[in-house]
């Protein structure tokens, strides 16, 4: 008799990463594969289906997928809602539908920092947690919320968007369309951007880490007023859910103190002291395998009698 495995798919506008997920968020395999999402609406589907070439072993048999991918999922029936620049090919994707015609399986489908948020509760740094916060910063700030075991969608998929507030200072203008959004000035691309600005030269957010670290003042005071503005970002959730731990995961976490350090001070500036009293600021521990346990665990959710 074949045994039942779970897939997890963690799709970016440039890979894609999927696993078999076990029932508790193990990893038993991984791989990762160009995304195609750029080619054709039929791309990255594609991607997915090599994907279960490779992960999937003679006397195996898949019992369910979870897909975690970018822009608003309604939670009703698993489509895509409008478009994400990330995916140009897949406006009104009903992705949910798409992959139990292509797999002949139950489908799991949400955002994708939703995805990683629900992997961190259940497996990660974020264990046993009653309500989580996780932001992801890196290209822009995702934000995933898990309450009691289960992530917030919202009405209809759109939870989460801390990113998005009008939280920002120096007027630089966001794909969002939203007024002083604090995306620009509270993402890693924000702080390479600001970085360029003041004459440091084409640095990633790691690199303007590394020359404060090495003494460069003006380095050190942009890092001051990027980790202000998340810790306006984050501060503001805080009040408003209170939660027990906030993860912060991408690339900036790998900043280590030298970015925790002044995000703390700068919780405590902007969050309640009913709030903050018992939070946990906690790095991601997952790293690249969160969105695909997260996008395995929706997998084993939706099987019958999950």
């Amino acid at each position: 008799m074949s045994r039942p495995v779970v897939l997890g798919f963690d799709l970016g506008g440039t890979d894609l990463k999927a696993a078999v997920v076990s029932a508790d968020g193990l990893v038993e395999r991984f791989v990762k594969l160009p995304a195609r999402a750029r080619e054709s609406a039929e791309g990255p589907f594609m991607a997915m289906e090599e994907a279960a070439r490779r992960l999937v072993g003679s006397g195996e048999r898949i019992a369910a997928v979870g897909l975690g991918s970018p822009g608003v999922i309604d939670p009703a029936d698993g489509r895509l809602r409008g478009n994400t620049p990330h995916l140009p090919h897949w406006e009104q994707m009903p992705l949910a539908e798409e992959l139990r015609r292509r797999f002949g399986t139950p489908a799991g489908v949400d955002n994708d920092a939703n995805a990683a948020a629900l992997a961190e509760q259940r497996a990660g740094a974020g264990r046993g947690a009653r309500l989580l916060v996780m932001l992801t910063v890196g290209t822009g700030i995702g934000c995933g919320i898990v309450i009691e075991g289960r992530p917030l969608r919202g009405a209809w998929g759109g939870a989460g968007e801390s990113g998005h507030t009008p939280l920002g200072r120096d007027h630089a203008v966001c794909r969002c369309g939203i007024v002083d959004c604090v995306e620009p000035e509270a993402s890693g691309s924000g702080l390479a951007r600001l970085a360029r600005e003041r004459g440091l030269g084409e640095l990633d957010a790691a690199g303007v880490f590394a020359r404060a670290a090495a003494g460069d003042v003006v380095a050190r005071e942009l890092i001051a007023g990027f980790t202000d503005r998340l810790g306006a970002v984050v501060g503001t959730v805080v009040n408003v859910l209170n939660p027990d731990v906030v993860i912060i995961g991408g690339g900036v976490a790998n900043a280590g103190e030298a970015m925790f350090g002044p995000l703390r001070r700068a919780i405590d500036r902007y969050a309640l002291p009913t709030h903050r009293a018992g939070l946990r600021l906690e790095p991601a521990m997952l790293g690249e395998r969160a969105g695909s346990v997260g996008a395995g665990l929706l997998g084993w959710a939706a099987l019958p009698g999950a």
